[in-house]
């Protein structure tokens, strides 16, 4: 990490030694002869850094010669008490040092900080780091760099004052409270700093672009607002110089920066190739392709990093959109031919080659305009609002939008204790925003009612601002599972909305309405409502928004309720690729959409899947909310159903009481659809368990807030009449079973709305083993063929194909062969819709056909049913084959039966010998079965004899 940094002691041994072991990754060298220590210094390239460690007596006759160097980066005084009286005023004199010290864990202390600092700096130009970012790759983190866009927008519209400038000057103070060279450098700053000389300071004093690149890199948009005042003088000068030597320059250039990157970041760059790649900071190139390699050194000898030259070419006549110049007369550093680029210019990477002789790697990029086609619309969208409104709560409005809630409370926080003319009823409404999705409903509510109580006061003036705060408190009351209400607040809002013609909480409301409807299980006034939230979000919006991916969303959330699952994932993933593109990578709305994803996923049987996409959502949501939040809970949920679904009933238990804590903590006493699925799961993981007392309290408590939460008929209610029903069965009280199973098709019969199939089927086979399980088999059975004739209604999956198998396998026990026949030929066409056409679950379907027909020939001795059995067995032989399973012996065996039935005795020998081989290799201890198969070779011998 450290491998750029040398720390070099002059004439102070005791000290050297111990720097040694206090700084292991750095190079530590010490000096007691003055000519080898300058030697060393001015040997060392100007790529590399120095911190450089001198007693008092040494400072003036070094510093005289060295301090100039470009390699020598930091200087230490250590000194007595005295001595520091005596020599304060170096500190003037030299602006490379740091400090005196008396101390020696001061000193420690500030070398630790100044490394960290220096560190930052090295990253000026790597690949895109999770934490430390200075390039992106724009066709993975489009999001991010779009905010970063539009922050830089904003930051060039905010008051630049002397407020401005005083926050920026009292934050550098605390950075810097323990290094007083840099604290006078700053006091400096204070005082002759004029605007026009931004990228003088810039590029002369460490303490302003160590700071600012590294909050840059780091994207702590806290600490980049309070650096607005200089942002803004320095990207207006970079753009005025910029102007000034456009006019003079309409020709191509390139420019040039060395680096050392690892080898895990080049091998990201190579993989980058033909890729748009984005700055994350300000970054410094020069015109000299020899300077560039000059940064680089003679040589590497550290084989964990590599040797990277960037050739970057720029269209001056071309690029409209980059900014870019040259700052080489305004640099203490006029030889290095310097030029500055302005944050977040975008490159097209061309190619990646490395130079044997040289053993460099020149990657070759060029400047575009691409990002500036990738954030127009959300730009203009953004100078909208601010044409409307003030811009001071616009940038809070866009740290809770890019999901930095605590930052956003912080600013806001602040804002309403100083509001300095600012309208504090859109303070405490966008405090209320930033409660409800930290999941603090209580708190969301109170600042929405103070919001109200202000807006109120002044209507009429002020009331369409009056339908945003009803809409949010509707969606609270959403949150906390009274729908009704919700729905009061969501009409009232709408009726107001509709006369200021606000196509933005228009939009807002038509989502929030189409919600509350799919819950209360009226699909068709739940999508109207969605599509028309989502046609006009598609006209007034950008056409990639996050507010069009959530519409999106929510309408693949009907069709997938709707059991319309190849409409939900599609509408699914096109949320979430824009919300990938329009969002930064570790944010609400792209966790939400994985969690879609996943159910659809889920839904289609492709469990693992599912997995995948809720593990992701939650590793974004654990980084957004590290002390939890409702929607981690949420996510414990997917998984524990997934879980269920998977028949791994532990895990699914496990991650199923993770949600119930979780829950606990941020929505006690909150009755809602998420606790009914939860209890509900938890109920029938129990039951699956064998534990039907523990299931039965569950499975009632689910039944009791669903009755309190949706309307009678709805098809959760049947759900979980059927699981008590289920509950009783399992404790063999059958007359109370049967009575639920009842109920829940009286429920269903009192559905207004489309009924659910699934749940109408489920009801069925598991009203139909009760009646077996009572000794009549005959309208037990009924029931159970009629659940197979639903499911075969429904939306194709393999799950469902597994049902049918399982209710043929009851008809084959019973030698019911037609009933059989008609269940597996069913999951059959189930799973040919579903399944690749080589799954093994299809051949189980050709296997288990095989032996319908196989058994009704037994009983008939037609020759049509030997030959159909024959056809399937072939069939599922052919996919069996390719991963060797042990069904094949199986097969062989019964393949063999029917061509000796067919008096085919040398086909059929040939069959029960390779039966017999495969019985040997994958039932090696099963005598008994490869008893009978001898016996069957045995017999057709005997027969050709």
């Amino acid at each position: 990490m450290w491998k750029h940094i040398q720390l070099i002691v002059y004439r102070i041994i005791d000290i050297g030694e111990f720097l040694k072991n206090e700084f292991r990754d750095c190079v530590v060298l010490s000096f007691t002869d003055q000519k080898l220590c300058l030697d060393y210094v001015n040997s060392v390239h100007k790529a590399e850094t120095i911190f450089l460690v001198l007693s008092f007596m040494d400072v003036k006759e070094i510093l005289n010669i060295i301090h100039r160097l470009r390699q020598v980066d930091s200087v230490f005084i250590y000194s007595s008490e005295q001595q520091y009286k005596q020599y304060e005023d170096l500190l003037d004199k030299y602006s490379k040092i740091i400090d005196t010290f008396h101390q020696y864990t001061d000193l420690v202390h500030s070398i630790q900080e100044n490394i960290d600092l220096s560190f930052q700096q090295l990253q000026s130009f790597r690949f895109y780091e999770q934490h430390q970012k200075s390039t992106r790759d724009l066709c993975k983190e489009a999001g991010s760099f779009l905010w970063l866009r539009i922050f830089k927008d904003v930051v060039l519209n905010l008051p630049h004052d002397e407020k401005a400038k005083k926050e920026m000057i009292e934050t550098l103070r605390v950075c810097y409270r323990n290094n007083r060279c840099q604290l006078r450098l700053i006091e400096r700053f204070n005082r002759e700093y004029q605007s026009e000389h931004a990228i003088l300071w810039y590029t002369g004093q460490p303490f302003l672009y160590k700071q600012l690149n590294r909050a840059l890199r780091t994207e702590d948009i806290n600490f980049l607002y309070t650096f607005r005042y200089f942002i803004y003088d320095l990207t207006k000068q970079l753009e005025q110089e910029y102007q000034k030597q456009r006019e003079d320059c309409d020709f191509i250039i390139k420019l040039y920066r060395g680096v050392r990157l690892s080898i895990k970041e080049v091998k990201k760059l190579e993989t980058s190739v033909s890729k748009l790649l984005s700055t994350n900071g300000y970054v410094s190139t020069s015109l000299s392709k020899q300077v560039a390699l000059d940064f680089l050194g003679s040589s590497n000898d550290n084989k964990e990093e590599e040797n990277v030259l960037f050739e970057i070419e720029y269209d001056f006549g071309k690029i409209k959109s980059i900014i870019v110049a040259s700052t080489a007369h305004l640099s203490k550093h006029r030889n290095e031919e310097e030029f500055l680029f302005d944050l977040d210019a975008v490159f097209h990477l061309q190619s990646i080659t490395r130079d044997l002789s040289s053993n460099v790697i020149l990657v070759k990029m060029t400047a575009v305009d691409e990002g500036t086609k990738i954030t127009n619309e959300y730009i203009e969208e953004h100078r909208r609002f601010m044409s409307r409104g003030s811009v001071v709560i616009l940038f809070g409005y866009l740290l809770a939008d890019i999901g930095q809630y605590e930052k956003a409370q912080h600013y806001f926080d602040c804002l309403l204790e100083n509001p300095n003319g600012e309208d504090v009823s859109f303070i405490h409404y966008h405090l209320g925003v930033i409660k409800y999705y930290q999941g603090d409903y209580e708190a969301a509510l109170n600042y929405y009612q103070k919001s109200y109580d202000r807006l109120i006061e002044d209507i009429p003036s002020r009331k369409g601002a009056l339908s945003f705060v009803l809409n949010d408190i509707g969606s609270i009351f959403k949150a906390r599972g009274q729908y009704d209400i919700a729905l009061d607040f969501f009409l009232y809002a709408l009726k107001i909305s509709e006369t200021y013609s606000n196509y933005y909480i228009i939009a807002n409301i038509f989502g929030n309405m189409g919600n509350i409807y799919r819950i209360k299980g009226d699909h068709d006034r739940a999508l109207s409502c969605q599509m028309k939230c989502l046609h006009i979000r598609e006209k007034y919006q950008p056409s990639f928004h996050k507010d069009i991916a959530k519409a999106l969303n929510n309408i693949a959330v009907i069709y997938n309720d709707k059991d319309d699952l190849d409409n939900a994932l599609e509408y699914h993933q096109r949320s979430l690729k824009m919300n990938e593109q329009c969002l930064p990578a570790e944010h609400e709305n792209i966790a939400s959409s994985l969690i879609h994803v996943g159910n659809v996923l889920s839904n289609q049987g492709k469990f693992n899947d599912a997995l995948d996409h809720y593990i992701r959502a939650l590793q974004i949501r654990q980084i957004i909310f590290p002390n939890g939040h409702p929607t981690i809970a949420a996510n414990f949920s997917s998984i524990g159903q997934t879980y269920y679904l998977k028949k791994d009933y532990d895990h699914a238990l496990k991650y199923l009481e993770m949600f119930l804590h979780q829950r606990e903590t941020f929505l006690p006493g909150v009755e809602d659809t998420n606790l009914v699925d939860v209890f509900k799961y938890i109920g029938l993981s129990l039951i699956k368990k064998n534990r039907h007392y523990d299931a039965l309290s569950y499975c009632q408590r689910a039944l009791k807030i669903s009755k309190s939460i949706y309307p009678v008929g709805h098809a959760i209610i049947m759900d979980c009449l059927t699981n008590i029903g289920i509950a009783y069965s399992g404790i063999d009280d059958y007359s109370e079973a049967l009575k639920y199973f009842e109920k829940a098709l009286e429920n269903e019969a009192q559905n207004t709305t489309k009924s659910n199939l699934i749940q109408r089927a489920r009801n069925y086979d598991n009203m139909g083993m009760c009646w077996c399980r009572q000794g009549d088999e005959k309208t037990g059975l009924k029931y159970r063929m009629d659940a197979v004739r639903i499911i075969s209604q429904v939306y194709p999956r393999s799950q469902y194909a597994d049902w049918i198998d399982t209710i043929g396998n009851a008809f084959i026990d019973k030698k019911l062969f037609d009933e059989a026949l008609e269940c597996y030929l069913t999951s059959l066409n189930m799973k040919a819709d579903c399944l690749p056409a080589d799954h093994i679950d299809v051949a189980e379907s050709f296997m288990l056909i095989g032996d319908v027909y196989l058994e009704k020939n037994k009983i008939e001795d037609s020759e049509q049913y030997d030959t159909k059995a024959l056809c399937y067995y072939e069939k599922a032989l052919a996919i069996y084959r390719h991963s060797d399973h042990p069904n094949i012996a199986y097969i062989l065996n019964s393949i063999g039966s029917i061509y000796e039935n067919l008096n085919e005795y040398r086909l059929a020998l040939v069959y029960y010998k390779d039966g017999s081989i495969m019985y040997q290799k994958h039932y090696p201890s099963e005598g008994t079965i490869r008893q009978l198969n001898e016996n069957n070779i045995s017999r057709i011998q005997q027969v050709m004899n």
